[in-house]
């Protein structure tokens, strides 16, 4: 009984349920909306829940809906019954379903049609799809397309690259449709990517491939493109060591593939291959202390003729460039011009660029008064002072005491002077620079023939007094479309002139190394020098000022570029097409170092006798008896490419569902370095440049100055050296690709290669490199009726890559030379000894990646994993100098390679109106990270065991050493055990030579000197030595952000480095001497340094010894032996593992605040637009604090100290015509 009352409440109040739900009101106004957002605002008002099918839905494409206070019931009777739909109530709950049909042909629909563009040609391949589903097809080449749909009214959607996408409703009455669409240029490069090679639709790209556009990295007052991708790009690690203006930066892509081969990426400019000017050696490009100042391929580029870059990453997208693309591509898509009338274009930025000083957090060096009391300290113990050459500052006023030169007031004046002199090195030495660049373009033209051109010219001045970069640009491109029929020419060419102080001079160096308490100016104002040794005998003892030195030399750079490309296309037949692309650039590279006669470098030449000895005037050994050196490099680089092309591509059926396309690409190209280095003396400039005569042996065979003769006849840059560099490559690419209803890709690519570089055992001569890919657009059909779901797309693919050594040869080399001066005869010696039998350095890549773009594009972003492998990987094997050279390239080495990338591109808010424009507020981020670790193998040898056969402990040192289980540039350190805690002195572990390590067969002890006797170098630096890292980071990214109101935006890039370790700045230098010359300045470090026992419980700055105690620790035990490993304990302590500290960092690389002027402005004043913008770069680094303000870029084994990347405030100006 009780049951039945339960279930009779139950019925009746669903009853009354259904009742209430039927009978509310409801008032909506909506137009042109999806039938979707109806029925969610009539579940709002009628507290309804809506069940329906949403693809159903989909197709019914838009409703409009009036009604006002009206029953629910009465407004879905209106508004379904003309969609074939009906309703039902289940209490709170409408379902929405299809009207029953009495015959399958009633609910079915065939509709055909033509798809043309505005000119009335047909296009074939426009997908034609039911919005919302997966049932679709495409058009043929004739533009026509038949499709069967299940339903009966609803909306076609025709989408095709560079075309608008247009959405068509259709009803029972639609037949035949004539589809006009509407061409959009502005997006074509959006919706593909650029190989160099060929544009790839980006629905069916399936290679690994990073697309930056230019306006979106541009960062005025950086002056190229390079300089601008840090953090931009996943997988790329950037790393800039120097902050010189023109200063290329290092940029690998995906780890390190090759050891003895560079690492640096191939550049591509509008599908040509750009060179270098000057083929700089690989040691050297993969040197990570070593400074580009030369430039590379793209310095001369115009970062505003840019439209785009594309990066290629793996094998499937850099096999079709062979070997010159192992390291990764980046291909450079220039601007075009746009259809209509002429467009003048003119940009205007100037930069403000700081020096340092030494009030910043970057710069750790004592003032006055702490060097000072440092020098009390040095006079109190009565240290030895190395290498003394001059006694300046406190030490040469002491001197002067004590030697009663001066008395005891005017030494007390002079210190307190000294004390508060501070003299501003740095101020001296750099200035705040401004710089700024102008570009002027046209662009403008027809449907048939489009024109771009554009001058550019930046004058960069750097911090370092007399160093600038300026650089003239030009760029002219035109674009023929004619029928079948398709031409573009391209020219760019550029002027740079460089001018720097020469790196031996080192002001950076000089200006952090000086004391501040050794003044600059004498006190009548001459310039002050101090007299400063050529040897560690202070024979020839020199005056010194780095002002005279810096007034005295330069280094000038000036490189001439010229390129020129020509691509023809002509379509023979609908699906087959043939092209052909010729290239040819050219450019010259002049560089002269000067050192004037009175700079002190050419005084150490000259060997003038020093004050106080018995001659006078220019020694006999002088090596530079009068005037100046001249050093003279001019590099001349002269290439042509020439590529022929044929392609098909083809539907294979009537429903275009099988697309299938073919090429075959043949390429030839050249390239000859050709150089001629000289050094000259006697150089005397300001007499017309004129080298001065200096006296040579006499009749009588009397020689005057023995030394330059010498020179002259054995120093081969004397005689001058002339080299002669060409390769010639033939390539055969073949490419195959092919789609199954846009949903499912495969391609496959295969590269021949032959060079005169070749040996005979790379197959014949012959370097196969091929890949295979795929690509599965699973939004296409599984996962089509997903609303939120606008792109999801799983990638793969595979491939094999090869390099070639550019240093070695398959025949004997030898190098002709002039007359041996012992012999007196003409004689030569081996250049490159014969290898015939050197393979392939061979790199297998595995890549897979997700992409995915969601929620009406707002989020878009692709997450990737790869794996490569390196085998036969080119090494250095020391062989008997009997065979005329000392080392030998061999296939030894196998490396791995492999990482994570993950892009991100988030919209949360984007208010636009209804033709795009900016209404309200936008904001975007873009968060990214690309990993990259890499690891030397060695099947046979252990985990850390050295893989090289000849060593030296700055190897492990300064991350030279190849270890095996160890990555590429992995660093050692010694084992600090604490300062001693009688004097202060470091000490380390491994250093006491009669440690008993232990104890040999026969029960004797066996000490630590005695062990090192029986270990080979490596094995006794792997003891004393401990793991340090690498100086490479294995992550790298960047947060970019842009908000935007209206005509305003704010926009900035915050870049992150983790995984590298740094080295701190030396303390004590190359002399290994715990206590500086008098002119040398000390780190601040040292202000925190032991002076009496127990303070090495807070401390780990060894303190001052007394001078006995110092003098014995200038020749340790180890020195002059087999295994010597340290120099003293003071160059120890430099490269101890209490110096090494993390050097990850985050950096505000850009922040920019750009104002659009609005268009009724701009009409007034007859410009189409306008925009200000203000903007800075680097501004600040957070990293760890134990750097002290060292930048965690720089690494501290090397004695030079490289100007740190310096912040920059930019003010810019865009205005078109």
């Amino acid at each position: 009984m009780k049951l039945l009352g339960v279930l009779l409440f139950s019925v009746c109040m669903s009853v009354h349920a259904k009742g209430l739900a039927q009978d509310v009101k409801v008032t909506i106004d909506l137009k042109n909306v999806f039938l979707t957002t109806v029925l969610e605002e009539l579940g709002k008002q009628s507290k309804c829940d809506f069940f329906y099918n949403y693809a159903l839905l989909k197709t019914k494409g838009m409703v409009s809906v009036k009604a006002e206070n009206e029953e629910l019931v009465r407004v879905l009777e209106k508004l379904l019954s003309d969609l074939g739909l009906t309703y039902s109530f289940d209490g709170n709950v409408v379902v929405i379903k299809e009207k029953n049909v009495t015959s399958e042909k009633e609910k079915s629909k065939v509709i055909q049609g033509w798809v043309y563009d505005k000119d009335r040609h047909a296009l074939p391949g426009v997908t034609v799809k039911v919005a919302g589903t997966s049932i679709g097809t495409s058009t043929n080449v004739k533009g026509w397309f038949r499709i069967a749909l299940p339903m009966q009214q609803g909306a076609l959607e025709f989408s095709f690259i560079g075309f608008k996408k247009q959405l068509v409703n259709f009803t029972v009455a639609t037949d035949t449709l004539r589809i006009v669409l509407e061409e959009e240029l502005m997006e074509l490069d959006e919706v593909t990517v650029s190989t160099g090679y060929y544009k790839v639709d980006k629905r069916h790209l399936t290679s690994s491939v990073t697309t930056l556009k230019m306006d979106d990295i541009m960062q005025p007052g950086v002056s190229t493109l390079d300089q601008m991708l840090e953090g931009r790009i996943p997988g790329m690690i950037f790393m800039q060591n120097s902050g010189q203006v023109g200063a290329a930066p290092k940029i690998k892509i995906r780890g390190t593939t090759t050891l003895l081969g560079s690492t640096a990426p191939l550049w591509v400019l509008d599908g040509v291959i750009l060179t270098d000017p000057v083929n700089v050696d690989p040691a050297s490009i993969n040197d990570l202390d070593f400074v580009n100042l030369l430039g590379n391929a793209i310095s001369g580029l115009n970062p505003e003729d840019i439209e785009k870059l594309d990066v290629l990453k793996d094998a499937s997208a850099t096999a079709i460039y062979g070997p010159k693309a192992s390291n990764g591509v980046i291909v450079i898509t220039t601007k075009k011009g746009k259809v209509g009338a002429p467009s003048v274009s003119y940009s205007l930025s100037g930069t403000f660029r700081q020096r340092p000083r030494y009030t910043d957090r970057s710069v750790d060096v004592m003032n006055s008064k702490e060097r000072i009391d440092f020098s009390k300290e040095v006079v109190r113990k009565k240290q030895l002072i190395p290498d003394l050459s001059s006694y300046v500052g406190y030490e040469a006023a002491y001197n002067d005491y004590v030697n009663g030169v001066i008395s005891s007031d005017e030494f007390i004046r002079k210190v307190k002077y000294m004390e508060t002199v501070n003299t501003d090195w740095l101020g001296l030495l750099m200035q705040d620079t401004y710089s700024h660049a102008h570009t002027l373009s046209i662009s403008g033209g027809s449907e048939n023939v489009r024109y771009y051109t554009s001058l550019g010219y930046s004058a960069e001045n750097g911090n370092l007094k007399g160093e600038e970069n300026n650089r003239y640009s030009a760029m002219a491109k035109v674009d023929v479309n004619h029928k079948k029929f398709l031409m573009s020419f391209s020219l760019n060419g550029s002027v740079q002139k460089k001018q720097y102080t020469p790196q031996e001079v080192g002001l950076m160096t000089y200006a952090l190394n000086t004391a501040r308490s050794v003044g600059a100016y004498n006190e009548d104002g001459s310039l002050m020098f101090y007299q400063r040794d050529d040897d560690l005998e202070h024979t020839y003892s020199k005056p010194f000022s780095i002002i005279n030195e810096r007034e005295n030399t330069d280094d000038n750079i000036q490189t001439n570029a010229i390129n020129v490309s020509t691509n023809i296309e002509y379509r023979l037949i609908p699906c087959l097409k043939a092209g052909v692309q010729f290239s040819y650039g050219i450019s010259n590279l002049e560089e002269r170092v000067y050192f004037g006669e009175k700079s002190w470098y050419a005084a150490n030449l000259r060997k003038e006798y020093a004050p106080g000895q018995d001659n006078v005037g220019v020694s006999s050994y002088s090596e530079m008896p009068v005037g100046g050196e001249l050093r003279l490099n001019n590099t001349k680089n002269e290439n042509y490419s020439v590529r022929a092309n044929l392609s098909f591509n083809k539907f294979l059926d009537k429903e275009s569902r099988h697309q299938f396309q073919a090429s075959v690409i043949g390429e030839l190209s050249s390239t000859l370095y050709t150089s001629f280095a000289i050094t000259k003396r006697g150089y005397i400039p300001e007499r017309g440049m004129l080298f001065d005569d200096v006296n040579l042996p006499d009749s009588w065979g009397y020689v005057p100055f023995p030394n330059y003769d010498s020179w002259l006849k054995t120093n081969s840059s004397a005689k001058g050296v002339l080299t002669h560099n060409l390769t010639r490559q033939v390539g055969l690419v073949g490419t195959l690709f092919y789609a199954y209803k846009d949903s499912y890709i495969l391609n496959a690519n295969m590269r021949i290669d032959g060079s005169n570089k070749f040996g005979d055992r790379s197959n014949e001569k012959l370097n196969p490199i091929w890949s295979v890919s795929g690509r599965w657009n699973m939004h296409e059909n599984l996962l089509s009726d997903k609303w939120w779901i606008n792109t999801l797309a799983l990638k793969a693919s595979f491939g094999y890559q090869g390099n070639m050594s550019a240093q070695d040869s398959p025949k004997l080399i030898i190098q002709r030379k002039g007359t041996h001066w012992a012999f007196n005869e003409l004689y030569s010696s081996i250049k490159y000894y014969p290898n015939p039998h050197l393979k392939w350095e061979k790199t297998s890549t595995y890549n897979i990646e997700l992409e995915y773009s969601l929620f009406n594009n707002k989020l878009v972003g692709n997450f990737s994993y790869y794996y490569r492998h390196t085998t036969d990987a080119f090494m250095s094997k020391t062989v008997s100098r009997i065979n005329g050279v000392s080392t030998y390239t061999v296939n030894r080495g196998t490396l791995n390679n492999q990482g994570f990338e993950f892009n991100f591109n988030f919209t949360p808010i984007e208010n636009l109106g209804a033709g795009g424009e900016k209404r309200g507020f936008v904001w975007r981020i873009n968060p990214n990270f690309g990993s990259v670790l890499n690891q030397l193998v060695d099947k046979i040898k252990a985990k850390d065991e050295v893989l090289q056969d000849e060593i030296r402990y700055g190897d492990y040192l300064d991350g030279r050493v190849q270890i095996a289980g160890r990555p590429v540039n992995t660093f050692y350190s010694y084992k600090f055990t604490g300062l001693d805690p009688k004097d202060g002195r470091p000490t380390f572990y491994g250093t006491d030579a009669g440690e008993i390590v232990g104890t040999d067969k026969n029960g004797n002890e066996i000490t630590r000197q005695k062990s090192y006797e029986l270990m080979t170098l490596g094995d006794v630096c792997m003891e004393v030595m401990e793991h340090s890292g690498c100086r490479e980071p294995f992550l790298q990214g960047s947060i970019s952000n842009y908000l935007g109101w209206r005509n305003w935006g704010l926009s900035f890039n915050l870049a992150y480095s983790v995984g590298a370790k740094v080295r701190l700045l030396q303390m004590y230098g190359s002399s290994n001497s715990a206590v500086p010359a008098p002119v040398m300045n000390m780190r601040g470090e040292f202000v925190h340094r032991w002076q009496r026992p127990g303070d090495e419980k807070y401390t780990n700055v060894p303190g001052m010894l007394d001078a006995e105690s110092y003098k014995r620790t200038r020749t340790p035990w180890w020195n002059d032996k087999s295994y010597e490993f340290a120099g003293t304990i003071w160059n120890m302590y430099d490269n101890s593992n209490v110096r090494v500290v993390s050097g990850d960092y985050l950096k505000l690389t850009s922040l920019s605040l750009r104002y659009v002027v609005p268009k009724r402005i701009c009409q007034k004043m007859y410009m189409k637009s306008a925009y200000l913008s203000v903007s800075g770069t680097n501004l600040f680094t957070i990293c760890s604090k134990k750097l002290k303000g060292q930048d965690p870029s720089q690494f501290g084994s090397s004695e030079l100290i490289n100007i740190s990347v310096r912040p920059t405030y930019s003010l810019s100006l865009n205005v078109t015509f």
